[in-house]
């Protein structure tokens, strides 16, 4: 899915690359998942979760360095569909994994919810942020919120697996 990505993001005219290649993100932990586990409703709300929560941090990656990609003759998102949609793009999938993490809580104990939660309200900062700037230097200061996000999400489900 990575290589598809890499190839066809060069020469498409819509995200198509972008919506298939960003799945091995999510498709990694849930491949690992399964490998230890059974397929079952865990995985799918796990796949549901975070797969709209690596839209949106791709759209938030792609937003920042638009020059660069330009110049390498990549269709990222900005160059697909400008700032302002690459905005809607990452506010539209934050909302679909804010769906997913209403949904996946319901199959947590107490910290991992709790980690979800925290997760949620950094990455709905990450949003105003990103809502608010109006420069790559802006939307830069939004990433590292996606990032804790994920440590967030993260932590607290390995320390709920073990408690």
């Amino acid at each position: 899915m990575e290589y598809f990505y890499q190839v066809n993001k060069r020469d498409q005219g819509g995200p198509l690359a972008q919506l298939i290649g960003r799945s091995d993100f999510t498709l990694f932990p849930v491949a690992g998942y399964l490998v230890n586990g059974r397929p079952d409703s865990v995985a799918l709300l796990y796949f549901l979760f975070f797969y709209p929560f690596a839209q949106a941090h791709l759209g938030a990656n792609d937003i920042i360095d638009v020059e660069n990609d330009e110049v390498r003759g990549l269709k990222t998102i900005p160059l697909l569909y400008g700032t302002r949609g690459t905005v809607y793009w990452i506010h539209f999938f934050t909302l679909l994994h804010l769906v997913g993490a209403y949904l996946f809580v319901g199959v947590h104990e107490l910290i991992a919810t709790y980690g979800i939660v925290i997760g949620v309200l950094l990455l709905l900062c990450a949003n105003v942020m990103i809502m608010k700037g109006r420069s790559p230097s802006d939307w830069l200061k939004a990433l590292p919120f996606f990032h804790l996000a994920m440590l967030a999400y993260v932590a607290s489900m390995i320390i709920d697996y073990f408690i």
